[in-house]
């Protein structure tokens, strides 16, 4: 047990840490609200971009199906790329468009555009520039992620090729065959679709190979796992 003393410290103690004081402490304290729902990351944007953003981001991440945390984080990051080229043309459409604001005629507006390129050449090529990188970094993200879904594809068929073959030979050799105790992660349902897939595609095979008017001949076709 503590002490007395040592209670009456722990209580002042408490009362000295009651919450952020200072300015500063406020505004770290008030991030919190900041953080966006993909990552919890710090995304310092109004509410409403920010619901905009989150809705951006996690439709493009869903249409990758992604299905391991590296391909989540690519995914994100391509995702985020994707915003940030959509705010550059947007930023580059909108100081074209202060060019417009007193204008009204076409050529009026051409020449407008013209002295707002000219009056902003420096901005026009930064942004230019940030686009550039932008699409860089993208490409380069989406090159990953489909070496890293089609790598994970190929191993998946390996493994599932490896399943139906040692479920047949189990069959035949009146053995029950567990795909989880054999190390794979397929159940017995979904490895008896692949094999019934393969034998509809035996026959699909058999009868377009076939002469017209000569019927097929039999093929052998694999039993089932169970």
């Amino acid at each position: 047990m503590i002490s007395e003393k040592q209670l009456e410290a722990n209580r002042r103690n408490a009362q000295r840490s009651c919450g952020p004081k200072s300015a500063t402490e406020k505004v770290n304290s008030s991030r919190n609200n900041l953080r966006h729902g993909l990552t919890g990351q710090i995304n310092i944007l109004p509410t409403e971009d920010r619901e905009a953003h989150d809705t951006f981001c996690s439709e493009l991440i869903d249409s990758f199906k992604p299905e391991t945390p590296m391909e989540q984080q690519l995914s994100l990051a391509i995702a985020e790329d994707n915003w940030r080229l959509n705010r550059a043309r947007a930023i580059e459409n909108n100081m074209f468009a202060l060019g417009h604001e007193h204008e009204r005629r076409e050529l009026q507006l051409a020449l407008a555009d013209a002295r707002t390129f000219q009056d902003h050449a420096k901005e026009f090529n930064l942004l230019s520039i940030y686009e550039q990188r932008i699409n860089r970094t993208l490409h380069r993200n989406l090159q990953q992620l489909q070496a890293l879904q089609t790598e994970r594809r190929e191993q998946r068929e390996r493994s599932l090729e490896e399943a139906k073959l040692l479920a047949q030979a189990n069959l035949i050799n009146g053995i029950p065959f567990d795909p989880q105790q054999n190390g794979f992660v397929f159940s017995t349902a979904e490895i008896n679709r692949a094999i019934d897939r393969d034998n509809r595609l035996a026959e699909a095979r058999a009868l377009a190979s076939t002469a017209p008017n000569r019927p097929p001949a039999a093929k052998p076709l694999a039993a089932r796992a169970a």
